[in-house]
């Protein structure tokens, strides 16, 4: 099945019907079509976010008899045909109303020809990592993946037709566990020589590591970056998953992790320039406080203030997290840029 051919299935799927096993197949396989569910589903938890703040008035039966007309409006024809899901419709019609003259389109077709590279690089061992890199805008063309055991970076340098020049740094350190500092930065990832190679989409390109074996890239072009890459919407058990989060105190915006992540674990850091570190843990931890999980926003009070995480997508399966801040905390280096990571550690550990 194509992707063009899935789209309508996706939308059905997210209006809550049954779709074909053959569709439901593809949609779990294809990561941009997996990128477009996500997409609509955060749409209407929206929608339905935003529905909570109004009143909720019964309307009067009378009114409802009156509204009678022969040919549908603008909106109603809308909803009947749009192969979209209706809370995203619906949603999409809220935001025209607010824009007024301001009124942007946006589309995302999967599988054309595009300025976003969605790659994945599968390592020898490991989980694969999944990025989403623009060819045209330097800011969204970098994506690195620092683990105890392996860092990778990877960032477009250039394009021609449907190549593009890849500037990659690889290393395998083996490591179980992160040593030394809290855990690797990337300025770490910097000392590493990067070497450059021309990627076609469709194909594959094996990149030896020394020590660890092939790593195999493959990747498709779109027109688009998807806003979820990649994540699946139910985390796992016992998994802590910050996906872009944004983090504020009160109503003051503290730090945008604007496309940082730190999934598949149970204990995530972040840090954040002339506020300190920032440790978030599914396990009780010495000196922390306990705060409250709900679906992609984390909760906590700190010294008599509020402090609220959102994210980009649920965060985990427990309504509790504990919640541990370092004022005085300072990196190793001199970075002063924002970072997060994450850090695997059993229980009985913390």
């Amino acid at each position: 099945m194509k992707c063009e051919d899935a789209a309508e299935f996706v939308s059905a799927l997210c209006d809550g019907e049954m779709i074909p096993a053959e569709a439901a197949e593809h949609i779990g396989a294809c990561q941009a079509c997996g990128a477009l569910m996500y997409q609509y589903a955060g749409l209407g938890v929206e929608l339905r976010r935003v529905a909570s703040l109004e009143p909720q008035e019964e309307p009067a039966t009378r009114s409802w008899m009156k509204i009678q007309k022969s040919t549908p409006s603008w909106s109603s024809k809308g909803w009947e045909t749009m192969r979209i899901p209706r809370f995203a419709f619906a949603l999409a019609v809220m935001v025209i109303v607010a824009l007024g003259s301001g009124l942007v389109m946006v589309t995302a077709r999967a599988h054309t020809q595009g300025s976003v590279l969605l790659m994945t690089a599968t390592p020898p061992t490991g989980e694969a990592i999944h990025c989403a890199l623009s060819i045209t805008d330097p800011k969204w063309g970098t994506c690195a993946s620092l683990q105890p055991e392996s860092m990778l970076g990877f960032r477009v340098i250039s394009s021609n037709g449907d190549r593009i020049e890849m500037g990659i740094r690889a290393t395998f350190t083996g490591a179980k566990e992160s040593v030394g500092s809290l855990f690797l930065s990337l300025s770490d990832l910097e000392k590493i020589p990067e070497k450059q190679y021309w990627f076609q989409p469709g194909e594959k390109l094996d990149i030896a590591v020394a020590g660890w074996g092939t790593m195999v890239l493959t990747g498709e072009l779109t027109d688009h970056i998807p806003p979820l890459n990649n994540t699946q919407m139910d985390p796992k058990p016992d998994e802590l998953r910050m996906v872009s989060p944004l983090v504020l105190r009160g109503h003051e915006i503290l730090q945008d992790f604007e496309g940082g992540s730190a999934t598949n674990t149970s204990e995530v850091r972040m840090y954040i320039p002339g506020q300190g570190l920032w440790t978030l843990s599914l396990h009780p931890l010495e000196g922390a406080v306990e705060g409250r999980v709900n679906l992609n926003r984390v909760s906590v009070t700190l010294d008599g203030e509020s402090y609220l995480f959102v994210t980009g997508a649920p965060v985990a399966r427990s309504e509790r997290v504990w919640v541990l801040h370092d004022a005085n905390y300072k990196p190793d280096s001199d970075q002063e840029n924002w970072f997060i990571g994450s850090v695997n550690r059993t229980p009985a550990e913390h």
